[in-house]
């Protein structure tokens, strides 16, 4: 996943800010009903974003990164931001939106898809622009809707492209500082030093879940055996042990732990633990992801004008956390209180977080626009609004 240097530093800055103590009087109960008026279904809304990005982003078969243009945007988003749209395509067709949909963004997944002869993979921008770096992360978000994708359609070719890309995933692993992934191929095997040279939560935690949906699928072990070692080395090296949340990496050359905690590194962590769960029938990794998800919504919510929220920055992370609550709801009741405060988030940035011309904040409780433009934070909204559909059964 690409990010500026400028927007690591501040959205790391804002995210320790974030990642507090809970406050003793939150001052809302999270099971309280939303008052806000809504006027239309959120399978509606769902669709409605979509829309919006139809008429503002889009370039030729994929997207633009950001509406309006912003200082040194390429002609075409980054693999990231259209993992949005492929999630899109994957929640509007469950909802039964029209099939072309979810047939025009994976068509398009295609001019960043890479075919070489070893490991191939998708590469963070078009390979018809240029030839660019292949993220770890990046591949394991594509991996995941591929798989809904084969699960939905039932057509093997889905299926059978994650189970390709997914021997890459699995090449970022190796022994160095015990396990764990890199986070890009470029600097996997072989660095020393540098701000890259990491192994990270995210990679680790998303390989985890990765290959054990390819177990479930195919029943080979070796994923099975890839998804425990990767969840145990992430759970046992990077997870912060006074509140089972998970520091963002460790620098291979300085041993230093990133202390940062993200939203979907939670989120990753409990799905992956839920998924091993439902697996192997071992409780401690139900006991695992409950512990993550109390600690993530004390953690990560405050109060902002009066009501309970969620970070006030990068709502794609956020909506993987929802993710993967509605994930551990099966198993956990406390954690459909935590839903129903995302949605009531989402609710509120409906009617009181957005721009003039319909793009959502980067906040939702609208204080701040923050990065209203990039594509991927109008993106997630139509996860966030399909996913509540399909929660609420519209």
């Amino acid at each position: 996943m690409k990010y500026t240097v400028v927007n690591i530093l501040i959205i790391s800055i804002i995210s320790l800010i974030a990642c507090k103590e809970p406050v003793d009087d939150q001052l809302v109960d999270p099971t309280d009903k939303d008052t806000t008026s809504v006027e239309i279904s959120y399978k509606e809304k769902a669709k409605s974003v979509y829309d919006f990005i139809q008429n503002n982003y889009k370039a030729g078969d994929l997207y633009r990164e950001n509406n309006p243009t912003q200082g040194g945007d390429n002609k075409y988003c980054y693999l990231w931001p259209y993992v949005g749209m492929l999630t899109a395509g994957n929640v509007l067709y469950e909802l039964g939106y029209d099939q072309s949909i979810h047939d025009k963004e994976f068509d398009g997944l295609e001019f960043f898809y890479e075919a070489r002869e070893e490991l191939p993979g998708y590469q963070a921008y078009p390979i018809i622009e240029v030839k660019s770096d292949h993220y770890y992360d990046d591949n394991c978000i594509v991996a995941m809707e591929l798989i809904d994708a084969y699960r939905l359609l039932g057509d093997q070719q889905f299926l059978d492209r994650a189970i390709a890309i997914t021997e890459f995933i699995m090449s970022g692993e190796d022994s160095r500082m015990g396990g764990g992934l890199y986070w890009l191929e470029a600097v996997a095997g072989d660095c020393t030093s540098g701000p890259n040279c990491i192994k990270a939560a995210n990679t680790t935690a998303y390989a985890a879940f990765v290959t054990s949906e390819l177990y479930k699928e195919t029943q080979e072990e070796r994923y099975l055996d890839f998804a425990k070692r990767t969840y145990k080395w992430n759970y046992n090296t990077l997870r912060d042990t006074s509140d089972d949340l998970y520091w963002n990496d460790i620098n291979i050359g300085t041993n230093q732990i990133n202390p940062v905690k993200w939203t979907y590194n939670a989120a990753m962590m409990i799905m992956s633990g839920v998924n091993l769960y439902e697996i192997t029938g071992e409780q401690s990794y139900l006991d695992e992801s409950i512990a993550t998800a109390r600690s993530s919504f004390s953690k990560f919510t405050s109060v902002r004008d009066d009501q309970l929220f969620f970070p006030a920055n990068d709502p794609w992370f956020n909506t993987e956390l929802m993710t993967s609550f509605i994930k551990l709801s099966t198993y956990d009741d406390k954690s459909k209180e935590y839903i129903e405060v995302f949605i009531k988030n989402a609710d509120h940035a409906w009617e009181n977080a957005r721009t003039q011309e319909g793009h959502f904040y980067e906040d939702w409780s609208g204080n701040r626009q923050g990065r209203y433009f990039w594509l991927l934070h109008q993106a997630c909204m139509i996860e966030v609004f399909g996913r509540a559909a399909i929660y609420r059964g519209e």
